[in-house]
């Protein structure tokens, strides 16, 4: 992507860290939160949690977020715990 570019990232289920980035001097946080939804069933993760990020300046950078829960009272299954992207900004 180039500099200048916006970029969201939003992750549903509510048990989700707000994604962060590696580099704000790369892609310069700019927004986003936790958003939960009006009616969740009994046992599932409902909501989003998000970022907004903007390409400040070239490089590469990792945006990352983590879950220590799947959904109530139910640990992750290896491999669903964890979000990574990488993101290349170019001038």
């Amino acid at each position: 992507m180039i500099t200048g570019t916006l970029v969201e990232v939003r992750l549903h289920g509510g048990y989700w860290s707000a994604p962060a980035g590696s580099d704000p001097r790369v892609l310069a946080p700019s927004g986003g939160g936790a958003a939960p939804t009006r009616t969740c069933p009994p046992g599932r993760s409902c909501g989003a949690s998000s970022a907004r990020f903007t390409a400040a300046g070239p490089g590469t950078v990792r945006v990352t977020a983590r879950r220590t829960s799947c959904g109530e009272a139910m640990r992750c299954p290896p491999g669903q715990d964890r979000f990574e992207v990488t993101v290349v900004v170019t001038p």
